[in-house]
Protein backbone atom coordinates (compact mmCIF):
# COMPACT_ATOMS: atom_id res chain seq x y z
CA UNK A 1 0.00 0.00 0.00
CA UNK A 2 2.82 2.18 1.15
CA UNK A 3 4.73 1.89 -2.33
CA UNK A 4 1.43 2.77 -4.41
CA UNK A 5 1.03 6.55 -2.60
CA UNK A 6 2.65 9.05 -4.34
CA UNK A 7 5.44 11.74 -2.98
CA UNK A 8 3.09 14.15 -2.43
CA UNK A 9 0.60 11.71 -0.22
CA UNK A 10 3.86 10.02 1.61
CA UNK A 11 4.90 13.93 2.34
CA UNK A 12 2.12 15.07 3.44
CA UNK A 13 1.41 11.46 6.01
CA UNK A 14 5.22 12.68 7.04
CA UNK A 15 4.52 15.99 7.75
CA UNK A 16 1.37 15.53 9.76
CA UNK A 17 3.07 13.19 12.29
CA UNK A 18 6.64 15.97 12.53
CA UNK A 19 8.62 13.64 11.01
CA UNK A 20 11.11 14.27 8.01
CA UNK A 21 9.55 14.84 4.56
CA UNK A 22 12.33 15.57 2.32
CA UNK A 23 14.03 12.91 0.21
CA UNK A 24 13.53 10.99 -2.61
CA UNK A 25 10.23 7.98 -3.06
CA UNK A 26 12.17 5.27 -2.03
CA UNK A 27 13.25 7.22 0.91
CA UNK A 28 9.98 8.11 1.98
CA UNK A 29 8.27 5.06 1.71
CA UNK A 30 11.43 3.43 3.50
CA UNK A 31 10.19 5.91 6.40
CA UNK A 32 6.75 5.51 6.87
CA UNK A 33 7.31 1.60 6.71
CA UNK A 34 10.03 2.13 9.39
CA UNK A 35 7.35 3.99 11.01
CA UNK A 36 4.61 2.06 10.95
CA UNK A 37 6.91 -1.21 11.99
CA UNK A 38 8.33 0.80 14.95
CA UNK A 39 4.78 2.59 16.68
CA UNK A 40 2.17 0.16 15.38
CA UNK A 41 -0.87 2.40 16.01
CA UNK A 42 -3.99 1.80 14.54
CA UNK A 43 -4.84 5.36 13.62
CA UNK A 44 -1.46 5.28 11.42
CA UNK A 45 -2.81 2.24 9.67
CA UNK A 46 -5.90 3.51 9.00
CA UNK A 47 -4.85 6.93 7.38
CA UNK A 48 -2.24 4.58 5.19
CA UNK A 49 -5.44 2.06 4.18
CA UNK A 50 -7.67 5.33 3.43
CA UNK A 51 -4.56 6.82 1.19
CA UNK A 52 -4.63 3.54 -0.57
CA UNK A 53 -8.19 3.34 -1.39
CA UNK A 54 -8.43 6.81 -2.52
CA UNK A 55 -5.30 5.82 -5.08
CA UNK A 56 -6.62 3.06 -6.27
CA UNK A 57 -10.32 4.98 -7.05
CA UNK A 58 -8.40 7.67 -9.39
CA UNK A 59 -6.15 5.47 -10.94
CA UNK A 60 -7.09 4.97 -14.77
CA UNK A 61 -9.40 8.03 -14.74
CA UNK A 62 -6.18 10.60 -14.70
CA UNK A 63 -3.08 10.62 -15.18
CA UNK A 64 -0.34 10.31 -12.66
CA UNK A 65 2.14 13.29 -12.55
CA UNK A 66 5.75 12.40 -12.88
CA UNK A 67 8.55 12.62 -10.25
CA UNK A 68 11.50 14.45 -11.11
CA UNK A 69 14.42 12.32 -9.19
CA UNK A 70 17.16 15.38 -8.18
CA UNK A 71 18.55 16.02 -4.77
CA UNK A 72 16.55 15.93 -1.56
CA UNK A 73 17.14 19.56 -0.81
CA UNK A 74 15.23 20.70 -4.37
CA UNK A 75 12.77 18.28 -4.67
CA UNK A 76 9.92 18.93 -6.33
CA UNK A 77 6.91 17.32 -7.82
CA UNK A 78 4.49 18.19 -11.44
CA UNK A 79 1.49 18.54 -11.36
CA UNK A 80 -1.45 18.85 -13.82
CA UNK A 81 -2.95 21.50 -15.80
CA UNK A 82 -6.12 22.38 -16.98
CA UNK A 83 -5.19 21.45 -20.29
CA UNK A 84 -3.82 18.03 -20.14
CA UNK A 85 -7.64 17.29 -18.68
CA UNK A 86 -8.75 15.84 -21.51
CA UNK A 87 -5.39 14.20 -22.55
CA UNK A 88 -5.53 11.17 -19.46
CA UNK A 89 -2.41 9.15 -20.99
CA UNK A 90 -0.31 12.62 -21.35
CA UNK A 91 2.64 12.85 -18.57
CA UNK A 92 3.25 16.50 -17.60
CA UNK A 93 6.70 17.17 -18.05
CA UNK A 94 6.68 20.37 -15.75
CA UNK A 95 8.30 20.82 -12.72
CA UNK A 96 6.35 23.48 -9.73
CA UNK A 97 8.24 24.21 -6.42
CA UNK A 98 6.70 24.10 -3.00
CA UNK A 99 4.06 26.49 -2.26
CA UNK A 100 5.35 29.28 -0.01
CA UNK A 101 2.27 30.71 1.57
CA UNK A 102 2.06 34.28 3.03
CA UNK A 103 2.72 35.00 6.65
CA UNK A 104 -0.40 36.19 8.57
CA UNK A 105 -0.06 38.62 11.81
CA UNK A 106 -3.72 37.40 13.10
CA UNK A 107 -2.68 33.81 12.68
CA UNK A 108 0.46 32.31 13.88
CA UNK A 109 1.53 28.96 12.83
CA UNK A 110 2.05 26.40 15.63
CA UNK A 111 2.74 23.18 13.72
CA UNK A 112 2.02 22.06 9.81
CA UNK A 113 -0.19 19.34 10.04
CA UNK A 114 -0.79 19.19 6.37
CA UNK A 115 1.69 20.50 4.07
CA UNK A 116 0.76 22.25 0.91
CA UNK A 117 -0.26 20.04 -1.41
CA UNK A 118 -2.14 20.80 -4.78
CA UNK A 119 -5.58 20.29 -5.65
CA UNK A 120 -5.89 17.46 -8.05
CA UNK A 121 -8.54 17.22 -10.60
CA UNK A 122 -8.94 13.53 -11.35
CA UNK A 123 -11.54 14.29 -14.72
CA UNK A 124 -12.77 16.51 -17.29
CA UNK A 125 -15.43 17.24 -14.95
CA UNK A 126 -15.86 21.10 -13.77
CA UNK A 127 -16.93 20.11 -10.38
CA UNK A 128 -13.84 18.35 -8.39
CA UNK A 129 -13.39 16.86 -5.17
CA UNK A 130 -10.41 16.79 -3.01
CA UNK A 131 -9.97 14.49 -0.35
CA UNK A 132 -7.80 14.95 3.15
CA UNK A 133 -7.11 12.64 5.65
CA UNK A 134 -6.65 14.29 9.09
CA UNK A 135 -5.27 12.99 12.06
CA UNK A 136 -4.25 15.06 15.49
CA UNK A 137 -1.93 13.84 17.89
CA UNK A 138 -2.83 13.73 21.56
CA UNK A 139 -0.56 16.73 22.27
CA UNK A 140 -2.12 18.36 19.64
CA UNK A 141 -5.53 18.21 20.82
CA UNK A 142 -4.62 19.00 24.75
CA UNK A 143 -3.52 22.78 22.68
CA UNK A 144 -6.82 22.80 21.50
CA UNK A 145 -8.45 21.93 24.42
CA UNK A 146 -6.36 24.40 26.99
CA UNK A 147 -6.94 26.99 25.01
CA UNK A 148 -9.62 29.46 25.32
CA UNK A 149 -12.78 29.61 22.88
CA UNK A 150 -13.11 32.03 20.02
CA UNK A 151 -15.55 34.52 22.03
CA UNK A 152 -12.68 34.99 24.57
CA UNK A 153 -10.20 37.90 24.91
CA UNK A 154 -7.30 35.27 25.39
CA UNK A 155 -5.79 33.33 22.08
CA UNK A 156 -7.04 30.63 20.57
CA UNK A 157 -5.53 27.36 19.22
CA UNK A 158 -7.31 26.45 16.03
CA UNK A 159 -6.51 23.93 13.36
CA UNK A 160 -7.02 26.30 9.74
CA UNK A 161 -6.92 25.49 6.44
CA UNK A 162 -5.60 27.49 3.64
CA UNK A 163 -5.84 27.33 -0.07
CA UNK A 164 -3.93 29.63 -2.14
CA UNK A 165 -2.48 29.30 -6.23
CA UNK A 166 0.07 26.76 -7.09
CA UNK A 167 2.54 29.13 -8.94
CA UNK A 168 5.99 28.69 -9.88
CA UNK A 169 7.51 31.57 -8.01
CA UNK A 170 6.69 33.84 -4.82
CA UNK A 171 5.21 33.71 -1.49
CA UNK A 172 1.01 33.35 -2.25
CA UNK A 173 -1.79 34.90 -0.80
CA UNK A 174 -4.82 32.99 0.83
CA UNK A 175 -6.98 32.31 -2.55
CA UNK A 176 -9.90 30.63 -2.45
CA UNK A 177 -11.28 28.51 -6.14
CA UNK A 178 -14.39 29.40 -7.43
CA UNK A 179 -17.76 27.05 -5.61
CA UNK A 180 -15.69 26.38 -2.89
CA UNK A 181 -17.26 24.05 -0.47
CA UNK A 182 -15.66 21.90 2.70
CA UNK A 183 -17.05 19.00 4.08
CA UNK A 184 -15.80 17.84 7.40
CA UNK A 185 -16.80 13.85 8.41
CA UNK A 186 -20.39 14.35 6.44
CA UNK A 187 -20.83 17.77 7.49
CA UNK A 188 -21.07 21.21 5.98
CA UNK A 189 -17.93 23.70 7.05
CA UNK A 190 -19.55 27.06 7.51
CA UNK A 191 -17.22 29.45 5.03
CA UNK A 192 -17.99 33.26 4.86
CA UNK A 193 -17.12 34.05 0.92
CA UNK A 194 -18.57 36.53 -0.94
CA UNK A 195 -18.64 36.91 -4.59
CA UNK A 196 -18.54 40.14 -6.96
CA UNK A 197 -20.22 37.83 -10.30
CA UNK A 198 -23.27 35.37 -10.27
CA UNK A 199 -21.08 33.82 -13.02
CA UNK A 200 -19.91 29.96 -12.25
CA UNK A 201 -16.06 30.73 -12.37
CA UNK A 202 -15.84 33.64 -10.46
CA UNK A 203 -13.77 33.38 -7.48
CA UNK A 204 -15.03 34.60 -4.39
CA UNK A 205 -13.93 37.99 -3.49
CA UNK A 206 -10.52 38.47 -0.48
CA UNK A 207 -10.06 38.21 1.87
CA UNK A 208 -10.42 34.86 1.83
CA UNK A 209 -9.45 33.96 5.67
CA UNK A 210 -8.18 30.70 6.58
CA UNK A 211 -10.81 27.79 7.37
CA UNK A 212 -11.06 26.77 10.66
CA UNK A 213 -11.81 23.46 10.84
CA UNK A 214 -11.67 22.75 14.62
CA UNK A 215 -15.89 22.21 15.23
CA UNK A 216 -16.20 19.74 13.15
CA UNK A 217 -12.85 17.71 14.23
CA UNK A 218 -13.05 14.01 16.26
CA UNK A 219 -10.44 13.41 18.29
CA UNK A 220 -10.34 9.63 18.42
CA UNK A 221 -10.89 8.83 14.58
CA UNK A 222 -9.48 9.49 11.62
CA UNK A 223 -11.64 13.07 10.10
CA UNK A 224 -12.64 13.02 6.59
CA UNK A 225 -11.62 16.49 4.81
CA UNK A 226 -13.40 16.77 1.38
CA UNK A 227 -12.69 20.05 -0.44
CA UNK A 228 -14.84 20.98 -3.49
CA UNK A 229 -14.51 23.37 -5.89
CA UNK A 230 -15.03 24.35 -9.45
CA UNK A 231 -12.17 23.35 -11.73
CA UNK A 232 -11.98 26.31 -14.64
CA UNK A 233 -8.20 26.23 -15.46
CA UNK A 234 -6.36 27.59 -12.53
CA UNK A 235 -4.46 25.34 -10.34
CA UNK A 236 -4.29 25.52 -6.17
CA UNK A 237 -3.16 24.31 -3.40
CA UNK A 238 -4.19 23.39 0.09
CA UNK A 239 -2.58 22.89 3.79
CA UNK A 240 -3.86 22.20 7.40
CA UNK A 241 -2.41 23.98 9.77
CA UNK A 242 -1.80 24.56 14.11
CA UNK A 243 -2.28 28.02 14.73
CA UNK A 244 -2.74 30.62 17.21
CA UNK A 245 -5.03 33.28 16.51
CA UNK A 246 -4.58 37.22 17.78
CA UNK A 247 -7.49 39.70 17.82
CA UNK A 248 -6.65 43.05 17.01
CA UNK A 249 -6.02 44.34 20.81
CA UNK A 250 -3.13 41.33 20.93
CA UNK A 251 -1.36 43.15 17.76
CA UNK A 252 -1.61 46.58 19.53
CA UNK A 253 -0.14 44.98 22.76
CA UNK A 254 2.73 43.78 20.70
CA UNK A 255 3.32 46.71 18.96
CA UNK A 256 3.29 48.39 22.27
CA UNK A 257 5.69 45.87 23.84
CA UNK A 258 8.11 45.64 20.83
CA UNK A 259 7.81 47.89 18.43
CA UNK A 260 7.77 51.63 19.55
CA UNK A 261 10.07 53.95 17.94
CA UNK A 262 12.21 55.90 20.81
CA UNK A 263 12.27 59.71 20.95
CA UNK A 264 15.54 60.47 19.52
CA UNK A 265 15.07 58.33 16.29
CA UNK A 266 11.71 60.25 15.49
CA UNK A 267 13.63 63.14 16.49
CA UNK A 268 16.42 62.29 14.07
CA UNK A 269 13.61 62.18 11.49
CA UNK A 270 12.46 65.47 11.45
CA UNK A 271 15.91 66.99 11.23
CA UNK A 272 16.26 64.98 7.97
CA UNK A 273 13.40 66.14 6.64
CA UNK A 274 14.07 69.72 7.79
CA UNK A 275 17.62 70.07 6.83
CA UNK A 276 18.55 72.51 4.26
CA UNK A 277 18.88 71.69 0.59
CA UNK A 278 21.12 73.95 -0.98
CA UNK A 279 19.59 73.35 -4.45
CA UNK A 280 16.37 74.79 -3.02
CA UNK A 281 16.17 78.66 -3.13
CA UNK A 282 13.61 78.29 -0.09
CA UNK A 283 14.53 76.68 3.02
CA UNK A 284 11.73 74.31 4.87
CA UNK A 285 11.57 76.10 8.39
CA UNK A 286 8.72 73.73 9.66
CA UNK A 287 6.42 70.77 8.84
CA UNK A 288 2.68 70.51 10.04
CA UNK A 289 1.41 67.00 10.96
CA UNK A 290 -2.34 66.55 12.08
CA UNK A 291 -2.83 65.09 14.89
CA UNK A 292 -6.16 63.27 13.38
CA UNK A 293 -6.14 59.93 12.33
CA UNK A 294 -6.79 59.86 7.90
CA UNK A 295 -8.61 56.51 8.95
CA UNK A 296 -10.91 57.00 11.85
CA UNK A 297 -11.37 60.88 11.42
CA UNK A 298 -10.26 61.36 15.22
CA UNK A 299 -7.80 62.62 17.39
CA UNK A 300 -5.16 59.42 17.66
CA UNK A 301 -4.10 57.64 20.67
CA UNK A 302 -1.46 55.18 19.33
CA UNK A 303 0.30 56.67 16.67
CA UNK A 304 1.79 55.29 14.20
CA UNK A 305 3.71 54.60 10.76
CA UNK A 306 5.14 51.92 8.75
CA UNK A 307 9.44 51.81 8.30
CA UNK A 308 9.09 52.12 4.68
CA UNK A 309 7.12 55.02 4.66
CA UNK A 310 9.05 58.61 4.09
CA UNK A 311 6.36 60.94 5.45
CA UNK A 312 5.87 61.88 9.07
CA UNK A 313 2.22 61.79 9.53
CA UNK A 314 0.71 58.98 11.25
CA UNK A 315 -2.29 56.71 11.85
CA UNK A 316 -4.13 55.00 14.34
CA UNK A 317 -2.63 52.11 15.40
CA UNK A 318 -5.52 50.41 17.18
CA UNK A 319 -8.03 51.42 14.28
CA UNK A 320 -5.81 50.54 12.02
CA UNK A 321 -5.30 46.95 13.14
CA UNK A 322 -9.22 46.20 13.55
CA UNK A 323 -9.37 47.32 10.37
CA UNK A 324 -7.16 44.71 8.61
CA UNK A 325 -8.74 42.52 10.99
CA UNK A 326 -12.05 42.75 8.79
CA UNK A 327 -10.49 43.28 5.82
CA UNK A 328 -6.64 42.73 5.71
CA UNK A 329 -5.52 45.49 3.07
CA UNK A 330 -2.14 46.60 5.04
CA UNK A 331 -1.88 49.38 3.05
CA UNK A 332 -0.41 53.02 4.27
CA UNK A 333 -3.47 55.50 4.46
CA UNK A 334 -1.27 58.13 3.68
CA UNK A 335 0.65 57.28 0.95
CA UNK A 336 -1.36 54.40 -0.34
CA UNK A 337 2.12 51.96 -0.09
CA UNK A 338 2.39 48.43 1.50
CA UNK A 339 2.63 48.61 5.23
CA UNK A 340 2.40 45.65 6.48
CA UNK A 341 2.20 44.78 10.31
CA UNK A 342 6.06 43.91 10.81
CA UNK A 343 6.89 47.34 9.40
CA UNK A 344 4.73 49.07 11.49
CA UNK A 345 6.63 51.92 14.67
CA UNK A 346 4.90 53.54 17.27
CA UNK A 347 6.13 57.26 17.11
CA UNK A 348 6.70 57.68 21.18
CA UNK A 349 7.52 61.65 20.06
CA UNK A 350 4.00 62.42 18.55
CA UNK A 351 2.22 60.29 21.38
CA UNK A 352 4.03 62.68 24.43
CA UNK A 353 2.69 65.28 22.35
CA UNK A 354 -0.74 63.55 21.81
CA UNK A 355 -0.47 63.85 25.87
CA UNK A 356 -0.05 66.79 26.58
CA UNK A 357 -2.16 69.25 24.24
CA UNK A 358 -5.23 69.78 24.41
CA UNK A 359 -7.98 67.34 22.71
CA UNK A 360 -8.80 70.69 20.66
CA UNK A 361 -5.77 70.98 18.78
CA UNK A 362 -5.55 68.93 15.74
CA UNK A 363 -2.50 69.79 13.84
CA UNK A 364 0.92 70.75 15.19
CA UNK A 365 4.43 71.69 13.81
CA UNK A 366 7.37 70.43 14.33
CA UNK A 367 10.12 73.45 13.72
CA UNK A 368 13.57 73.36 12.63
CA UNK A 369 15.46 74.72 16.34
CA UNK A 370 14.09 71.00 17.20
CA UNK A 371 10.78 72.23 18.94
CA UNK A 372 6.96 71.85 18.17
CA UNK A 373 3.86 74.18 18.14
CA UNK A 374 0.06 73.80 18.40
CA UNK A 375 -0.92 75.33 14.93
CA UNK A 376 -4.28 76.77 16.04
CA UNK A 377 -7.21 78.71 14.11
CA UNK A 378 -6.00 82.08 15.93
CA UNK A 379 -1.99 82.24 15.59
CA UNK A 380 -1.50 84.61 18.23
CA UNK A 381 -2.84 81.51 20.61
CA UNK A 382 -0.21 79.41 19.55
CA UNK A 383 3.09 78.47 21.44
CA UNK A 384 6.18 77.01 21.08
CA UNK A 385 7.11 73.72 23.25
CA UNK A 386 10.32 71.57 23.22
CA UNK A 387 9.63 67.73 23.05
CA UNK A 388 11.70 67.19 25.99
CA UNK A 389 10.15 69.39 27.78
CA UNK A 390 6.20 70.21 27.43
CA UNK A 391 6.28 73.20 30.32
CA UNK A 392 8.38 75.34 28.50
CA UNK A 393 6.68 78.18 26.75
CA UNK A 394 8.09 80.69 23.82
CA UNK A 395 6.64 83.58 21.90
CA UNK A 396 5.16 82.71 18.85
CA UNK A 397 7.67 81.48 15.90
CA UNK A 398 6.68 83.45 12.23
CA UNK A 399 7.19 80.79 9.72
CA UNK A 400 8.20 82.12 6.46
CA UNK A 401 7.41 78.87 4.73
CA UNK A 402 5.24 75.92 5.93
CA UNK A 403 5.39 72.42 3.86
CA UNK A 404 2.85 70.10 4.17
CA UNK A 405 4.02 66.61 5.78
CA UNK A 406 2.27 64.84 2.99
CA UNK A 407 3.90 66.54 0.11
CA UNK A 408 7.21 65.83 1.26
CA UNK A 409 6.89 62.26 1.53
CA UNK A 410 8.96 61.45 -1.55
CA UNK A 411 9.49 63.70 -4.89
CA UNK A 412 7.84 60.24 -7.20
CA UNK A 413 4.44 60.68 -5.23
CA UNK A 414 1.75 61.68 -7.13
CA UNK A 415 -1.29 64.05 -6.29
CA UNK A 416 -3.22 60.59 -6.10
CA UNK A 417 -0.98 59.59 -2.97
CA UNK A 418 -2.22 62.64 -0.73
CA UNK A 419 -5.00 62.25 1.81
Amino acid sequence: MVESLRVAELRCFLSSLGKNKNGLKKELVQRVTDLLQTENRPELLSIIQELYKLRQSTNGKSRRSQVIAIPPSAEVISMPTAECLSKPDVVTPGIVPEVQMIKLPFYHILETIVAPMPLVSVSGQKLQTHRIPLCLTPRQWVQIRNSPGPNSKSQSVQVVLRICYTESIGVEEDQYPPKIAVVINGLDCALQIRYTSNKEDVEPSRPCCPINLTPLLKQTALNHVSVMWGNYGKRYSAAVYLVRVFSSADLLQHLQDKAEESKEQCKQRICEKLCCDSENEIATTGLQVSLICPLAKTRMSTPCRAQPCAHLQCFDAAFYLQMNERKPRWTCPVCHKPALFETLRIDSLLSSILQSTEESVEVIEYLSNGSWRAVREESESSTTTDPSSHTLKSDPVLLEDVVDLTQCSSDDDSSDDLW
